[in-house]
């Protein structure tokens, strides 16, 4: 009987060595992947930061090409009102 309860602990001992190590290895993972998730959404954020940039230059080269042809003028400075119509909307959305 205290033959067989000692093969009992010492399989129990094992089993709970082999599930700390376990453990310890999927935190390591976990660490891991969570360095990893952060450095893919610093990535993303800078992407989008890009992104928005590049449709602003986008934007500004449209107008740029309007106010150079001079067949578009009025139609240049209606576009620029309503630009300047969202700014004033923007910042009274900011104001609220």
């Amino acid at each position: 009987m205290a033959s067989s309860l000692l093969k009992i602990l010492d399989s129990m001992r094992e089993q709970t060595l082999h599930l700390r190590k376990e453990m310890e290895s999927l935190k390591a993972r976990n660490r891991q992947l969570e360095e990893d998730n952060s450095e893919l959404k610093k990535e993303a954020e800078e992407a989008i930061r890009k992104r928005d940039e590049a449709l602003q230059d986008v934007e500004y080269l449209r107008v740029s090409h309007r106010l150079a042809d001079d067949n578009s003028l009025i139609e240049t400075r209606r576009h620029v009102a309503q630009l300047i119509r969202n700014i004033d909307r923007c910042i009274t959305m900011l104001k609220e």
